[in-house]
């Protein structure tokens, strides 16, 4: 990463500061595009430095989607056609009427497997993709039901790109995304980056937390199997995210490592141009990021009780989950982390914490999120004045 502060975001730096005085060894990374420039990027405490790496968890899903979305502009993918237009077998138990917008926006009820699966599916998203293909659905479809798919989602789109590519969607990403733009966003996380791998960090006073595992929640985090790995069975996120082997795979529900440069400047380069990167127009086309980021669904989830909105394959925002406007189409992960691009402020926004930061009414990176809008908003009404 870069080291930028622009005068006028200099309060966001101030902002990220103030945070981390907040708690001890608190260690963070921040980075905003700004109508298609870096106007800040800052690293604070030791742990995330500006040229260290770490698991993002579910901000791969909106890496994920983003391959979705170009393999939509090129004519692969029609979002409203039944997913068995390119995955037949996905029809079985009564699923055929699903549309691939259904299936991608946390509607399909396939959330994982009664007891769990073992590693040898689990980290084998070609295998884990038949078993959710022969599956019912655990709730009644074509009702709007929303749950969120923590593992699978993962599993689906990575079939779904393999059945319209030939090749894996970790594959498309680094030929498509991030390799043009010279991006630290890996899908897979080769050997050579390990160096500058930072493990995520435990929790902020996390409580052990009990999954039933025939819950919802339960089947979506595999929880009666744990994350059966090489080394035996891990039974939390951060553990999961610190093995090398699953980097390595990079499955796309979770295992992206990246920086928030590199995921601010590719979601700011999905819209728009970013000189800096070698992008001199949007690699989305205006119809097509309107499209993939248009709200296919929102209610209680299933899985946590929370209200949720999806697009295909995008988290949207929402009064509790307040990060961008109707606009904004990205992804959170589990250790508190938020990238996101927002074409109507122009903005790119990566912001990536060493650990989840526990419950907070207002999480660290909506808050930084809500005033880089706020700053946006600032600028443009000090241009128009002058």
């Amino acid at each position: 990463m870069d080291s930028v502060i622009s005068e006028d975001f200099a309060p966001l730096a101030q902002a990220l500061e103030a945070r981390a005085a907040e708690e001890e060894n608190y260690s963070a990374q921040l980075a905003v595009y700004h109508r298609g420039e870096l106007v800040l990027s800052q690293s604070v405490g030791e742990h995330l430095g500006s040229d260290a790496l770490t698991c993002v968890f579910s901000c791969t899903k909106g890496m994920s989607a983003l391959v979705v979305a170009l393999l939509v502009q090129d004519g692969l993918i029609d979002p409203q056609a039944p997913i068995t237009t390119y995955w037949p077998e996905f029809g079985a138990s009564g699923k055929s009427k699903l549309s691939v917008a259904q299936v991608l926006s946390h509607q399909a009820g396939v959330l994982g497997v009664p007891g769990g699966v073992p590693s040898q599916v689990l980290l084998n998203s070609s295998e884990y993709a038949k078993v959710l293909a022969s599956m019912p659905s655990i709730w009644p479809l074509g009702q709007n039901i929303v749950g969120y798919h923590a593992i699978t989602m993962g599993v689906l789109m990575e079939e779904l790109v393999r059945r319209v590519t030939g090749k894996e969607l970790k594959d498309v990403f680094e030929e498509r995304i991030r390799q043009p733009l010279n991006a630290d966003v890996y899908i897979g996380q080769s050997p050579e980056l390990e160096p500058r791998y930072r493990d995520v960090l435990p929790g902020v006073d996390a409580p052990t937390e009990f999954f039933d595992p025939f819950s919802p929640a339960g089947l979506a985090v595999n929880s009666a199997s744990g994350f059966a790995l090489e080394d035996g069975p891990v039974y939390n996120w951060h553990e999961l995210a610190n093995s090398a082997q699953v980097r390595e795979i990079g499955p796309a529900s979770m295992g992206a490592v990246a920086n928030a440069q590199g995921l601010a400047g590719i979601y700011a380069a999905s819209f728009g141009a970013v000189p800096s990167l070698g992008a001199t127009q949007g690699f989305l086309s205006a119809d097509t990021w309107s499209q993939v980021s248009t709200e296919l669904v929102y209610g209680h989830d299933r899985t946590n009780g929370l209200l949720q909105a999806f697009a295909l394959g995008f988290m949207k925002a929402t009064a509790r989950n307040n990060y961008g406007s109707i606009f904004a189409y990205g992804h959170d992960g589990a250790n508190s982390s938020l990238a996101f691009a927002d074409p109507a402020y122009q903005l790119g926004f990566g912001f990536i914490p060493s650990r989840n930061e526990g419950p907070k009414d207002v999480s660290t990176g909506v808050k930084l999120s809500q005033l880089a809008r706020q700053l946006i908003l600032a600028k443009n009404a000090k241009s128009k004045s002058n």
